[in-house]
C-alpha cells in the first residue's frame, strides 16, 4: 500500500479511522501507536489523537519534539442568590438532574451540568448564567524523528469529569491539521467519552484480546459501532494457536472482519513494556499491520456510507 491510496485534493477532509476496545488491555493502544508510526513510514500525513482524556499514554511511545498546550473549558450554568426566587423552573428543564432548588435559591451541581444552557433560557427572573470552567487541555506536536506524525492529546485536570469536553477539543484541533489519516485512540469501554471519541469517524477498528472477558466486551464495542453506522473490523491481540479458532468464530458470529492477529510472545510485550514501538524494534511487526492498511485504503477509495455527525 502507498500513501497515494489515502492522498485527495489539498485541503480535502482527512480519512478518519478510531480504534476502540470494548475493555482495557486489550493492546489498543499497541496497536493505535504502531498503526500510525507505520503509515507514517510510508509517506502518509498521519495525526494521532490519543482521546483516552483520563489517562492519555501515546506520548510515551511517541515523544514529541515540541509541545503546546491549550487550556479547555465547558460551560456551566451559575446561579445568582440574589436574584434567584427559588421557583423550580430551572429544576424541571434540567434533564441531568443538575439544578436544585435548596431552601430560597437553586444550587447548581457542576459535575452534572452538560453545559446545554437550557436553566439559563427557562429561567423568568434572568438568574442563571453560563461561564466556563477550565476541565482539561490538549497538547499537540510533531514527534521527534518522525516529521510526518503528529500527536494530539487530550488531558482532563485531575478531579474531572468532564472528559468529552476534553475529548471533542483533542479530535477537532487534530481535524484542523492537513493530513491523508486521523487515528483516534478511544477509551476503553463504550460510555459517553468513547462516544465522543468515535463520533464522526469514517471507520472502526475493535481491539480485542482472546479472554472470555474481552470477547464479551468486544460484542458491546460492535453493538456501538453498528449503532455509530460506520465500518468494522478487528485485530486480535495476545493470540495463542488455540485460541485462533474462538477468534474466528465470533468474527463470523458479529459479523465483523478479523483483520489480523498479534502472537502472544514475550519479547513483544519486553517491547511495549518499555515504552517502544513494535514496527521499530522488529520489521515483522509491521507485518499484521500490513491488511489494516489495506483495508483502510479500500474504504478511503469509496465514498462513506453514512453521513457522519459531529464534523
Amino acid at each position: 500500500m502507498t500513501g497515494t491510496q489515502f492522498e485527495g485534493e489539498p485541503g480535502a477532509r482527512p480519512f478518519v479511522l478510531a480504534v476502540a476496545s470494548g475493555k482495557g488491555g486489550t493492546g489498543k493502544t499497541l496497536v493505535a501507536t504502531n498503526l500510525a508510526a507505520e503509515a507514517a513510514s510510508r509517506g502518509l500525513k498521519v495525526v494521532l489523537v490519543d482521546c483516552d482524556a483520563d489517562a492519555p499514554n501515546d506520548h510515551l511511545f511517541l515523544p514529541r519534539s515540541s509541545e503546546h498546550a491549550e487550556e479547555i473549558e465547558a460551560p456551566v450554568a451559575a446561579v445568582d442568590a440574589s436574584t434567584c426566587t427559588a421557583c423550580g423552573v430551572c429544576s424541571s428543564a434540567c434533564a441531568f438532574g443538575a439544578v436544585r432548588v435548596l431552601g430560597r435559591t437553586a444550587l447548581v451541581f457542576e459535575e452534572l451540568c452538560h453545559g446545554c444552557g437550557l436553566c439559563a433560557r427557562v429561567c423568568p427572573e434572568g438568574a442563571i448564567v453560563m461561564h466556563g470552567t477550565r476541565v482539561g487541555t490538549v497538547v499537540e506536536g510533531r514527534i521527534e524523528h518522525r516529521p510526518e506524525l503528529h500527536l494530539v492529546s487530550g488531558v482532563l485536570d485531575i478531579g474531572q469529569v468532564k472528559a468529552p469536553d476534553v475529548i471533542r477539543a483533542a479530535v477537532e484541533r487534530g481535524m484542523g491539521f492537513e493530513s491523508d489519516l486521523v487515528v483516534l485512540d478511544a477509551p476503553p469501554g463504550v460510555a459517553c467519552p468513547v462516544v465522543a471519541s468515535l463520533r464522526g469517524a469514517d471507520a472502526l477498528l475493535l481491539v480485542t484480546e482472546p479472554t472470555p472477558f474481552g470477547m464479551h466486551d468486544l460484542a458491546l464495542a460492535v453493538e456501538l459501532g453498528r449503532d455509530l453506522g460506520v465500518p468494522m473490523a478487528m485485530v486480535a491481540n495476545k493470540v495463542t494457536d488455540e485460541a485462533k479458532h474462538a477468534l474466528e468464530e465470533l468474527a463470523r458470529i458479529e459479523d465483523v472482519p478479523l483483520l489480523a492477529s498479534i502472537p502472544f510472545d514475550r519479547h513483544a510485550a519486553e517491547v511495549y513494556a518499555a515504552g517502544h514501538l513494535l514496527v521499530e524494534k522488529s520489521r515483522s511487526a509491521a507485518g499484521w499491520l500490513d491488511p489494516v492498511l489495506g483495508w483502510i485504503g479500500d474504504l478511503a477509495e469509496r465514498p462513506s456510507p453514512v453521513e457522519k455527525v459531529g464534523t
